[in-house]
Order: structure tokens, then C-alpha cells, then sequence
């Protein structure tokens, strides 16, 4: 551990939106984080803050260094917000956890929900291949569907591949 030397006259180095208290901070030796999407505002604040804080843990930081390192894991949208601010705005990580969580939970990337799936059609100039891949991004961000929902939406989708919504007739079939 390595403590860096600061002037006491202007507190230690570090976001001023942090109290003197939270900047105050013993970097681990050679600190580095592992791969660490930074933050973009598309994901679920809390689920991407509670793996921030197991990757810092896991590279010996403690609660200081998740603070003072958090500013650069942030895209632009968490910069704004942070950087915005008031000066000693946060006294803990516990604090800045809370207030990221509060400020980004209604704004990030949604889940969607069958009728989502629903709305997506196939296109009478496009290729199949497009309305899959399509409807195959939208139904990565559903997690509570059924196969049989999916199937059915995907179904309802086709509108100019008409051959597709049929099902397939055996051969010993005779209408």
C-alpha cells in the first residue's frame, strides 16, 4: 500500500464533490482493474455498481478506492451527473453508491416484455435474416417469456414472408 503525500493547506487530491475525508485514500500496489465495462446509463445502476465493487475488492481496494476511482469508469452522462454536483457532496461510498443508484435507476435500459417482441415486424424490402436478428436482439432483453410466447410473436411478426407462418404439412396430408 501506498499513500501519496498531500498539502494540507488544499486537502487531498481528488474530486471536490468528495469530502476531504473520502479522498483521503491508500492505493493498493499496483491497482488495476480487471475488464470493467464503464458505466453508459444502459444498464441496471445497482447490478453494474454491485460488480464495480467486486472487481475494486478484488484488486485490494477498500472503500476509498472505489470512490476515488469510480469518476473513471463513468461515460459521459455519469461524468455530467457527478461532476455537477455540489462540492463535499459525499462522505462515504455508501453515500455515492446510494445517490448513483437514486439518480440513474428510472433512466437506464429497461427490460422488455412480450408485447415489445410483439412490435417487432419483418419489412417487405428486407431480408429475413434482418427481422431475426431484430427480433432475436429484442428478445435477449426479455428475460420472463415463454418459448411459446416467443414463438408466437415471432410468428405474428411475419407479415411478408408469408410461407414461414404456416406449419409444414406432412406428406400423407391431403386437405
Amino acid at each position: 500500500m501506498r499513500r501519496i503525500e498531500y498539502n494540507a493547506a488544499h486537502g487531498p487530491p481528488g474530486l471536490r464533490q468528495f469530502s476531504s475525508h473520502l479522498r483521503q485514500v491508500v492505493w493498493p500496489r499496483n491497482f488495476k482493474l480487471k475488464k470493467l465495462k464503464k458505466y453508459d446509463g444502459k444498464e441496471n445502476p445497482e447490478n453494474w455498481i454491485t460488480l464495480y465493487e467486486i472487481v475494486v475488492r478484488s484488486a485490494a481496494g477498500d472503500e476509498h478506492v472505489m470512490a476515488n476511482y469510480f469518476p473513471l469508469v463513468l461515460d459521459q452522462a455519469g461524468h455530467q451527473w457527478l461532476l455537477g454536483l455540489p462540492e463535499d457532496s459525499f462522505d462515504s461510498w455508501v453515500e455515492l453508491r446510494r445517490a448513483f443508484i437514486d439518480n440513474f435507476i428510472a433512466t437506464y435500459e429497461q427490460p422488455g416484455n412480450k408485447y415489445d417482441l410483439e412490435r417487432i415486424k419483418d419489412t417487405k424490402n428486407d431480408p429475413l435474416h434482418d427481422y431475426f436478428r431484430r427480433f432475436s436482439d429484442m428478445r435477449l432483453k426479455i428475460s420472463k417469456i415463454s418459448h411459446d410466447e416467443a414463438i408466437s410473436a415471432f410468428i405474428k411478426g411475419l407479415r411478408f414472408h408469408e410461407a414461414l407462418r404456416s406449419r409444414p404439412r406432412s406428406p400423407n396430408f391431403s386437405p
